[in-house]
């Protein structure tokens, strides 16, 4: 959607990113075609990630900062990383040149964004039987313009799911609860080479990772096992790919006891530690779960697992539920950024929503795109 508009965008962009890169060379430092093109492939990175401008955040005020943290935080860990590669001499100018740009970028971008796509309305074609609530939704976006039309034709093509989810970052339970659950099977089985692109991803981030955290992991250890004793790891049953159950890790966070599954927020409350507080709310008792990764357990990306008992509860509640489960469950996810933590059944039903966006839009760019939100989460530290 807004292909075109975005693909002006990014040719903006590179017309600045080269202004400024010209003004540079002349001024500041003698820099080389070389760099220019690292910077030119940093602003593709950036622009295939988040190019999603995503409907359903654009009027949060959120939405111009994060692309320009992360895409700071990336711009200076690649350069700096492509630098020694290519034995680029990486001063404290050239770091400026790149901090103007992604300045420019966040503000231009949006604004630029905004006004055009306000002026020239994307189309969206509904039945006209579709849940009155959505339509209002749709309509309350300025730049989207649903069409009404007759027939059930359209509630059978995938890519009208997938419209529908990008308008909105969801798929509303109205339209997934009664959709047939097959396309998604039909849908994934076409992603053979995704999967396992995605899983090479996996298998060699989650080794990097948890090589990087190694220190921080020996450094959480010793302190459970002083504050808390053992055992440092908490081990529970969840539901994998195919509702096949497998054996998660955690950082215990708790005191031993049984865990009260019916009213989990309480039973935080009454067992958590104080170290283990402070864990869970910077999300650091979910570093082991890399080695559920490692193992194939679980992707860095992809629905939550659950425990078994809710596992069974929205199977049996929730129509489709099952289906969020044809690829594996991810440490992060588009529904784990995007909604709040689920604890009732009508917030499962929401949340479910979100990862069949997910599944919707299966692709290397969307696991980038939910990694890079993630960051979001953390940041803003979204309950």
């Amino acid at each position: 959607m807004f292909k075109k508009l975005r693909f002006s965008i990014f040719i903006i962009d590179i017309v600045f990113l080269w202004i400024i890169y010209f003004i540079a060379q002349k001024t500041l430092y003698n820099g080389s075609l070389t760099s220019f093109l690292l910077y030119a492939s940093l602003l593709l990175l950036f622009y295939v990630s988040l190019r999603g401008y995503d409907f359903f955040r654009i009027h949060s005020p959120r939405w111009t900062m994060i692309s320009f943290s992360i895409a700071l935080f990336l711009s200076l860990f690649f350069n700096t990383v492509l630098a020694l590669v290519f034995q680029l001499n990486m001063n404290m100018n050239t770091w400026g040149v790149i901090l103007y740009f992604l300045i420019f970028v966040n503000l231009f971008n949006p604004t630029f964004f905004r006004f055009f796509a306000a002026r020239h309305k994307e189309t969206i074609t509904l039945p006209k039987n579709i849940n009155h609530n959505i339509i209002e939704h749709i309509q309350e976006m300025e730049f989207l313009e649903p069409i009404l039309i007759q027939g059930e034709k359209v509630k059978r093509e995938i890519g009208f799911y997938q419209k529908l989810s990008s308008c909105l970052g969801e798929l509303p339970k109205e339209i997934y609860e009664q959709m047939d659950g097959q396309l998604f099977e039909k849908h994934l089985s076409s992603k053979k080479g995704t999967r396992f692109l995605i899983r090479t991803i996996d298998l060699i981030l989650s080794i990097f990772f948890f090589i990087l955290a190694a220190p921080v992991l020996l450094l959480f250890s010793i302190c459970l096992l002083f504050f808390q004793g053992r055992p440092i790891l908490y081990k529970q049953e969840r539901i994998g790919k195919g509702g096949k159950p497998f054996i998660l890790y955690k950082f215990r966070t708790l005191t031993q006891g049984e865990a009260k599954v019916t009213d989990i927020e309480k039973d935080h409350m009454e067992r958590s530690t104080s170290i283990g507080k402070f864990l869970r709310s910077v999300r650091l008792d979910e570093l082991p779960q890399l080695i559920n990764c490692i193992k194939g357990d679980m992707s860095l990306v992809g629905p939550r697992p659950e425990m078994p008992y809710f596992h069974e509860l929205c199977k049996r509640k929730i129509p489709n539920y099952t289906k969020r489960l044809l690829v594996k469950p991810g440490i992060t996810g588009w529904a784990q950024t995007m909604y709040k933590r689920s604890d009732t059944l009508e917030e499962y039903r929401i949340k479910t929503g979100f990862d069949f966006h997910f599944l919707l839009h299966y692709s290397l760019g969307m696991y980038v795109k939910s990694l890079l939100y993630t960051l979001d989460t953390l940041v803003y530290r979204k309950e």
